[in-house]
Parts: structure tokens; C-alpha cells; sequence
């Protein structure tokens, strides 16, 4: 193990906290999780994109979707669940999820700690908050959205220790959800199986379409569409359909 990283407590305003560590950039996912306490393999399941562009009635389904399926199925079958850690979109969705019903999964919110913010720590140069309801947060020391992109792939390699079922979710998003999504696919002998939801617009509707035609102008799309395994789910299949498909991907009963 590497020396350890520094760790402390956030105390948001409702009494609620969570665990925080400040991480290099290149830094020791397994170091990572074992301060945490979150031992491997554990199932895990991680989140990416976001909610621009969407119409109001795109973002109740997409709220409904996370709330309904993905932070349910993660409570009852003990996933670990990673997002980037802010007040915002799909991760704001998540949290929200797991503060309202009392779930106890670990959500572990990844971010660039030099465009961050919290209570206690006052950023005049933040772009966005840490969302209350994580339980854990690991601050990336980058001044660049997209420098917690390699690491929120490590923990989710490294969570499931090629034992034990991963898993990406694509939800709307733009180029660090792409460059998120890239690096899980990128590992031929360990890459991260992509659940892209396809009606959520962006990158998301963008990586279905390519996926469904074969035919991308984006390098990086054609790069992962052509390495990576994609799974494809509507946002208006309905609840059912997208827990049946977590189900089948993490060997459970539906």
C-alpha cells in the first residue's frame, strides 16, 4: 500500500456526512478503497453523463429511472455505486434517491478538487457543490473537469476484481462523459460493459445510434463502439425493462 491519503469528515447542514479523501491524480485505487472501509469484489455500478437539454418530461422519466430501478436495485442487491460527486443532473438524481429512503449503499461521488466546493471548504474558483447524500467522496487533486475520469474507471475495475459483476450507465452527457465511457472500454481484458440510455439525448443518443448503424463521425464514439461492450436500453421501455436489464447483467432474479 501507498502512503495514506488524507481523510475527513464533510458535515452538511441537514446533520448528514460523509467520508472525504483527498487523492493525487495518479493515485492507488485499492489504497483508495481500503481507507474507505469498502472491501472487493464488490458488484458496482457506475454513472455518468448528465441531464442538459432534456425536456422537463425527459427528466421526470430519468428521475423516476433512478430513483425507481437504479438506486433501488443498488439497495437491494448491495452494489456500490460511483458518480462525479455533484450537485447536478443524474448524480444530484442518484443522491437524492438514496437520502430520501434511507439507503444505506455506498455512493462514492468522484471530482476534480480544485473546482469543488463544500461546507468547510470555501473555493473561489468552484464551478459546482458536492451533493449531500453521498457517503463518500474522493476529491482528485485536477483543475480540469475530466481529471476524476480514470479514477472513477480504477475503482470500478478494482471494486469488482474481475470476480464480480460492473457495469456503466449513460445517461445524456457530453465530452467527459465520452472520455468516462472511453476509458472503460478501452481494456480489452478488463473493460467496463456500457448500459447507454438511449432518448436521453447527447452523447448518449449519439454512442446508441452509432452503436445501432455502425457509422460515426466522432473518433472516439467509432473507437468505442468498435472495442467496447455496449448494451442499450430506452428511456421509454418503462421501469420494468431496465431492471430486467441490471437483473440478467448482475445475475439476480428480476
Amino acid at each position: 500500500m501507498s502512503a495514506p491519503y488524507p481523510m475527513f469528515p464533510v458535515q452538511f447542514a441537514s446533520n448528514s456526512s460523509a467520508i472525504a479523501m483527498r487523492v493525487p491524480l495518479v493515485n492507488d485505487a485499492r489504497q483508495i478503497l481500503h481507507q474507505l472501509g469498502i472491501v472487493p469484489p464488490r458488484p458496482v455500478l457506475f454513472l455518468t453523463g448528465g441531464a442538459s437539454a432534456m425536456s422537463e418530461q425527459d427528466i421526470a422519466r430519468t428521475r423516476q429511472l433512478i430513483q425507481e430501478v437504479v438506486a433501488k436495485f443498488a439497495q437491494q442487491h448491495k452494489l456500490v455505486v460511483i458518480d462525479g460527486g455533484t450537485d447536478a443532473g443524474i448524480m444530484q438524481m442518484i443522491a437524492d434517491a438514496r437520502q430520501q429512503k434511507g439507503y444505506d449503499f455506498p455512493l462514492i461521488g468522484v471530482a476534480p478538487r480544485l473546482l469543488v466546493e463544500y461546507p468547510g471548504y470555501s473555493n473561489p474558483k468552484a464551478e459546482a457543490t458536492l451533493k449531500e447524500g453521498h457517503s463518500h467522496f474522493v476529491l482528485v487533486e485536477s483543475d480540469a473537469w475530466g481529471g476524476e475520469s480514470q479514477t472513477i474507471v480504477d475503482l470500478t475495475r478494482t471494486l469488482a476484481n474481475q470476480t464480480l459483476p460492473k457495469l456503466g450507465m449513460l445517461i445524456n452527457g457530453g465530452k467527459i462523459a465520452e472520455q468516462d465511457v472511453y476509458f472503460a472500454t478501452a481494456r480489452g481484458n478488463d473493460r467496463v460493459p456500457i448500459l447507454v440510455v438511449e432518448g436521453t439525448g447527447r452523447k448518449a443518443d449519439e454512442l446508441s445510434n452509432a452503436f445501432k448503424t455502425g457509422v460515426a463521425e466522432n473518433r472516439i464514439i467509432r473507437a468505442i463502439v468498435a472495442g467496447g461492450d455496449i448494451r442499450i436500453i430506452s428511456l421509454f421501455e418503462g421501469l420494468d425493462a431496465a431492471w430486467k436489464q441490471l437483473a440478467k447483467h448482475f445475475g439476480v432474479t428480476a
